[in-house]
């Protein structure tokens, strides 16, 4: 009897995995799938957003006005649902400044009570703020939900600073202005040289609890970016120490002002580097001084 072939019989796993794209059953470590289905999602997103685009043009093309129109229209509603959630600006504060800077400042600001809370930016506050030639260190605080708070510094004149020959006006942080004419500052103390605007601040503030030094003291000029030579009235010059022992010198050279009034005396040059023990040059042809 003829023997019949068998026929052959897959199992139902062969078959699923013949049954497989080569693709995917030949490369199973080379393909990425987390990046092919990423791929799908970025492809899903694009055409969302050029539909959106393409609505929005078509919107305000039907409300008969540019799409800048329709922004403006969009902010506004915005702003109308803000006002309905209770997200209205209530208060504006400004703090620190004076009264003639603090009303410019709510000028510059551009901010006004009424306005949407979400649309008040911080950053974009503080630039506005800042751009003003009468305040420094200004911060822009939101208090929610409906409070916005600026808090400034009013720069004051502190001295006059000479640098390449030229005068002008500095503030307490060493910065100038720029729409300060120095004419009209001439009774603001000098400062001269590079590094002198930075460190100025912490020289008047010193010499001011020394009003027989403060009172006497034309300019002052920065040597090496670590002392002070000071100038006073009659020509006689003071070489101070480094800034950490100023204090210390401006003391003693105080008290023996007051002691000896040795600014009045006919000397040249005070060299006060070291507090314990100055030494004095006497004006040609005035009476040996020695030291002190």
């Amino acid at each position: 009897m003829p023997k019949v072939k068998r026929p052959r019989i897959k199992s139902p796993e062969r078959d699923e995995e013949e049954n497989l794209p080569a693709v995917i059953r030949e490369a199973d470590d080379d393909v990425d799938y987390w990046w092919l289905q990423m791929r799908q999602k970025l492809a899903t997103y694009a055409f969302g957003t050029i539909v959106c685009v393409a609505a929005m043009i078509a919107l305000a093309a039907w409300m008969g006005g540019s799409l800048g129109a329709f922004g403006e229209r969009l902010s506004s509603g915005v702003d109308v649902i803000a006002q309905k959630a209770g997200l209205s600006i209530t208060k504006i504060e400004i703090v620190g400044l004076d009264p003639l800077v603090e009303e410019r400042a709510r000028e510059a600001a551009d901010i006004n009570v009424g306005d949407n809370m979400l649309a008040a930016d911080p950053y974009k506050l503080r630039r506005r703020v800042e751009q003003l030639d009468a305040v420094a260190g200004v911060s822009v605080h939101r208090f929610w939900p409906d409070q916005v708070t600026i808090i400034a510094e009013t720069r004051e004149p502190l001295a006059l600073w000479q640098e390449d020959g030229e005068w002008r006006v500095i503030d307490q942080s060493g910065r100038t202005f720029s729409r300060a004419n120095p004419d009209d500052y001439l009774g603001l103390p000098q400062v001269v040289g590079p590094d002198a605007a930075g460190a100025a601040a912490s020289l008047v503030t010193l010499i001011a609890d020394f009003p027989e030094l403060s009172s006497r003291m034309e300019s002052a000029h920065r040597v090496s970016g670590r002392r002070w030579d000071l100038r006073f009235k009659g020509g006689v010059s003071a070489a101070m120490p480094e800034d950490e022992r100023l204090r210390e010198a401006l003391a003693a050279l105080n008290l023996l002002h007051v002691r000896n009034g040795v600014l009045d005396m006919p000397v040249t040059r005070i060299d006060a580097r070291d507090p314990e023990r100055f030494a004095i040059r006497p004006a040609p042809g005035g009476p040996d001084s020695g030291g002190a």
